[in-house]
């Protein structure tokens, strides 16, 4: 059996969004809320193996690949941060999805902004995990400057080109996971052996796919400028009146905690949650404690209290 049939996941299924669309689904009771998780720049559905099966617990739980990144080809799709948008709304609309709970890691987050931004109707709830909110106005809030320069590289179509198939040809599938999961997790190795296994086995097809670079790359260049230039991206999350559960590592080395909460503090229905010795990928990391954050904010929600409430967890 191959690492990524061990997890013991939902059959792949397809979407037709202008080309195909590789997802996964959860099932669980009907009445419950709809669940679509959105992973983040280098990620796919696997991301959300370890929690999906508790949320399935609340109701039907939907992983997707975005264009360019999992299974999922880009075809005549783009890959950036708008593309990506559009095929998430599509991919709402072809399921013919009821108003949809929304759970973004990452640029996965962003994402689901845009769309509670533009269509409001379609998402009832956001579940925003490390986020790539707009940086924050604070001096000391500001990015970690090798990571500002590594996406200043990749913003270079040359120069972002060679630095990937370098790296990649350097470190093979294993090596780009780990090193990935040393920047994105607190500590890489609180995140499950059968769970890594996987990602390297994805990657390790990833690297035979002549697409995976490039989209990548464009992806992170539309990350890149929206931080740069940030003015339309605040006022776009400020628009957002969807109800919010706001997930941060307190030790996150790509999006600092300051951004999560000077876009959660704009917001009376926001609650934020500090998971102050986790990193990027809380859902990975220690996703019991993760659900127990997603859990009381749906319990809260069926009581109606919506109001933003901030948490600081000490782990």
């Amino acid at each position: 059996m191959d690492a990524i049939e061990a997890l013991g996941l939902p059959e792949s299924r397809w979407a037709d969004v202008d080309g195909p669309v590789h997802y996964r689904e959860w099932s669980g009771p009907p009445e419950g809320p709809t669940f679509v998780c959105v992973h983040g720049l280098g990620g796919s559905h696997l991301n959300w193996a370890a929690v999906a099966p508790g949320l399935a617990r609340r109701g039907r739980a939907i992983a997707m690949d975005l264009a360019g990144f999992g299974l999922t080809e880009p075809g005549d799709r783009g890959t950036g941060v708008g593309a990506n948008w559009r095929l998430l709304h599509g991919f709402i609309e072809v399921l013919r999805l009821p108003p949809v709970i929304l759970v973004g890691n990452s640029m996965g987050g962003m994402l689901s902004l845009v769309e509670a931004a533009h269509s409001p109707e379609r998402v009832e709830g956001l579940v925003l995990v490390d986020a790539a909110f707009p940086r924050a106005r604070a001096v000391r809030g500001q990015p970690n400057p090798r990571v500002a320069a590594a996406f200043a590289l990749y913003s270079s179509n040359l120069a972002g080109r060679w630095v990937v198939a370098e790296r990649t040809k350097r470190l093979g599938p294993e090596g780009l996971v780990r090193e990935t999961l040393q920047l994105c997790a607190a500590d890489p190795s609180s995140i499950d052996p059968a769970l890594v296994a996987a990602h390297v086995e994805l990657a390790r097809q990833r690297m035979t796919f002549e697409y995976a670079a490039p989209a990548f790359l464009s992806a992170a260049r539309s990350i890149f400028r929206s931080q740069v230039f940030p003015t339309k991206y605040r006022a776009l999350v400020q628009a957002v009146r969807t109800p919010a559960l706001v997930i941060h590592g307190g030790r996150d080395a790509l999006i600092p905690v300051a951004s999560a909460r000077e876009a959660a503090v704009l917001h009376a229905n926001w609650k934020l949650v500090v998971l102050q010795d986790l990193g990027h990928i809380p859902q990975m990391e220690a996703p019991v404690r993760w659900l127990v954050a997603v859990e009381g904010w749906l319990d809260d929600r069926a009581q109606g209290n919506d109001q933003t409430i901030s948490s600081e967890d000490a782990g």
